[in-house]
């Protein structure tokens, strides 16, 4: 089984950056998501986690993006 608890607090931590670049814009938080999906592809290898990985970023990114307010110009 995949889901182990450090595999979860891992997967929190990606959580856990996702929110804080929320706080500064949606630029910061779409340059965040856009860092951990390329950390996921270059240092994991087992494809059932990537997926896992990829599906927590992607699904956290959606989730924060629409409490978002948009970045200042």
């Amino acid at each position: 089984m995949i889901l182990t608890l450090p595999v979860l607090a891992y997967q929190l931590l990606f959580v856990l950056v996702l929110y804080v670049a929320s706080r500064f814009g949606r630029t910061a938080l779409t340059l965040a998501m856009l860092a951990c999906l390329l950390w996921t592809a270059t240092h994991l290898f087992f494809p059932p986690l990537m997926v896992l990985q990829a599906g927590v970023i992607v699904g956290t990114y959606a989730w924060l993006r629409g409490k978002t307010r948009p970045t200042p110009r």
